[in-house]
């Protein structure tokens, strides 16, 4: 049961003493004292000082200006040093071939070589063209392909012979020898390609020059390869 409000005194000082007590004994209910002039003396405290207004602050520019200490540290008409250019390394030294004269001047021994290989190529070429209008079917077509490469590989030597002399050496009328017998010829083109493979390594040996080496090296394993293709023909019969 709530008990009834007291009734505040009408003395001035009495009104003051009520307010405290009330405050002290009713705190969060201030909102109800009986008082005329609502809350206690304590709470009836001067409103907060109001903040000052700023003083108006003067225009300033749209974009900041240097810091003191940087403006300090550069001196009015000095240009300031340039910032170094980065550039991309440049590729290894080792990514290039060192001996001078790649397929130059220098390579000049091994032009009779060259030169005799072209001459061995196209002459086989075209004994390969023969053998592959006698056999026909799937032979014929093996050994037209092994026509092809020979002309190709004639191509590749001719083409270093040339960077190395600035002439161009083809010879057109290359014979080549009959054929007597298919059987007998596939073995003789067999123990020729051969021998091509040993006079590839040998070159490849003679010379420092590393793109001839190279060249010498792939006909060298191209010739194997043909002798493969010459045995996988004889098993056949």
């Amino acid at each position: 049961m709530e008990q009834p409000i007291p009734t505040p005194p009408k003395d001035q000082e009495q009104r003051e003493i009520f307010a405290r007590v009330w405050q002290r004994v009713m705190a969060g209910r201030e909102a109800a004292c009986p008082l005329p002039w609502g809350q206690a003396p304590e709470a009836q405290a001067a409103p907060e000082e109001q903040a000052a207004p700023e003083a108006p602050q003067p225009d300033q520019p749209d974009r900041p200006g240097p810091a003191p200490e940087a403006a300090a540290s550069q001196p009015e008409g000095e240009a300031q040093p340039a910032l170094p250019v980065l550039r991309a390394p440049g590729r290894p030294r080792s990514d290039f071939p060192q001996p001078a004269g790649v397929l130059g001047p220098g390579c000049e021994e091994s032009v009779p070589l060259l030169q005799s290989l072209i001459r061995r190529e196209l002459a086989d070429g075209r004994e390969y063209q023969t053998l592959a209008r006698r056999a026909g079917g799937q032979p014929g077509r093996v050994l037209a392909a092994l026509a092809g490469e020979k002309k190709r590989r004639a191509k590749a030597l001719s083409a270093a012979c040339f960077l190395i002399t600035g002439a161009r050496y083809w010879p057109e009328g290359t014979p080549c020898p009959p054929v007597t017998s298919y059987l007998g010829t596939l073995r003789r083109r067999f123990h020729r390609e051969q021998e091509a493979m040993a006079a590839y390594l040998a070159g490849a040996e003679a010379t420092e020059d590393p793109c001839l080496r190279a060249l010498f090296q792939d006909h060298a394993q191209g010739s194997w390869d043909q002798a493969c293709r010459l045995r996988a023909l004889v098993e056949m019969y």
